[in-house]
């Protein structure tokens, strides 16, 4: 395949087949065409262009990764070639080295629409902003009329921070398509973001006509019009959770000096020297508090929204299972008088509300059992929750939070208060950690 063109032959008729076959889902079937034609034609570059379709729909990424590198050892300079490599090493954690592949295969084809868009993926996942956002612009001068790309460009400058030039990219999409949903919220992320009050107003007034059921969209309407949402929304708390994942544990320990889980689970082992209990850990993010606590005699049980938190949390080997739910449903779904021990450490920022949680925690936990959970600090002239305007998470007062546990049923409640939860731009964060204790059974 020397110009790299696509002929109209039995041959390619039979790849398309094949093709067909691969995004029906009739994947052993087209396996044994695909090792047919291969011995046909060893040394044509779409059948193992094929063979990356196939192992993708198969789940087995390297397998993808291997058949890409073949496609290219036999075209060398084919723009599709290189695009499938780059993006089978980024789906594989490695944009970095994908990057190279990308670059080429736009300066073999810099108005090619099919490679364009894969090598902007292949940027954004680098962290490659300068091309990522150069290559974007370039789609979107060849195609002037595709909202796509400026949706992408207001994101992208969004996530970089840029909210006055990400702005421009949302208004452009919708003097087009004025009821366009993700041009609306990024355009009204933007007005929050830059302290435009009315404008946010405006913007979170029509989305939340449009999408009145979306949690999301309640969200920042509410944010927009300065009232106190009850909860954070789970994409939110999803989306940064998925993204932080990988480094959470380095960042957080080191970077920020979080020593909650440390601290929480020497509380936790003093309650329960013997190291017998059943604990639910609620937010349980990578499983610091199970790395601290170590191995325990009965179950420890992860809950976390993020699949990516729990991916990490799983590898220490400490924890009998996960549920990937969110805390308020988990509580809520737990039998009665079933655990020793709750935690719940820097996840009650993210939740706000803890009118359903403390009740709850309550009811599951076994009588003489604790609740081990820390907050922000909100000061005793503030009101009993905010939400803080800069990091978006909730801070609560701790007479109010002693309210409520004495309320629910607690008998003990002992509050620690920390000069420091963690830092926040080198500067302590102010928290502390509640031990309430369930009522002892009375015979």
């Amino acid at each position: 395949m020397p110009d790299h063109t696509i002929p109209d032959d039995a041959f390619t008729r039979e790849l398309q087949t094949i093709g067909t076959d691969i995004g029906n889902g009739r994947l052993q079937q087209a396996a044994q065409a695909l090792n047919k034609i291969q011995r046909q034609a060893p040394l044509d570059a779409r059948v193992p262009l094929l063979g990356v379709r196939l192992a993708n729909a198969a789940g087995n990424l390297g397998g993808a990764t291997q058949a890409a590198q073949r496609a290219l050892e036999l075209a060398p300079d084919w723009p599709v070639a290189l695009m499938e490599l780059a993006l089978a090493l980024t789906r594989q954690g490695q944009a970095e080295q994908a990057m190279p592949h990308a670059r080429k295969a736009v300066r073999l084809a810099p108005q090619d629409l099919q490679v364009l868009p894969r090598a902007v993926a292949v940027a954004a996942q680098a962290k490659a902003s300068k091309e990522a956002i150069a290559w974007a612009q370039a789609a979107q001068q060849l195609q002037p009329g595709n909202l796509v790309f400026p949706i992408f460009l207001g994101q992208y400058l969004m996530h970089d921070q840029d909210y006055v030039q990400a702005r421009t990219h949302f208004d452009r999409v919708l003097d087009v398509d004025p009821q366009n949903v993700l041009a609306l919220r990024g355009a009204l992320s933007c007005a929050l973001e830059t302290k435009s009050e009315a404008e946010a107003i405006a913007l979170a007034d029509r989305l939340v006509a449009l999408q009145p059921d979306d949690e999301d969209v309640r969200y920042f309407h509410a944010l927009a019009h300065r009232q106190m949402p009850a909860t954070q929304p789970r994409s939110v708390v999803t989306s940064l959770f998925d993204s932080y994942a990988p480094r959470f544990d380095l960042h957080l320990v080191r970077g920020l000096e979080y020593k909650v889980p440390e601290r929480a689970a020497q509380i936790i082992t003093e309650l329960h020297p013997d190291r017998r209990f059943n604990l639910l850990d609620l937010g349980c993010g990578t499983g610091l508090l199970g790395v601290y606590l170590g191995r325990i005699d009965g179950h420890l049980i992860g809950v976390d929204l993020s699949g990516k938190m729990i991916e990490q949390a799983a590898r220490h080997g400490l924890y009998s299972r996960f549920h990937q739910v969110n805390l308020l449903d988990a509580l809520r779904d737990t039998p009665a008088d079933h655990y020793e021990v709750i935690a719940c450490l820097d996840a009650l920022i993210y939740v706000g509300e803890l009118a359903p949680v403390i009740p709850n925690a309550l009811r599951i936990l076994k009588p003489g059992g604790h609740f081990v959970f820390s907050c922000e600090t909100a000061e005793e002239d503030e009101a009993d929750m905010v939400l803080r305007g800069k990091s978006q998470r909730y801070a609560h007062k701790a007479s109010y939070v002693e309210r409520l546990c004495r309320e629910a049923g607690f008998d003990e409640v002992r509050i620690e208060h920390l000069p420091a939860l963690r830092t926040e731009a080198k500067v302590p964060l102010p928290g502390y950690i509640v031990v309430a204790r369930k009522p002892v059974a009375t015979h």
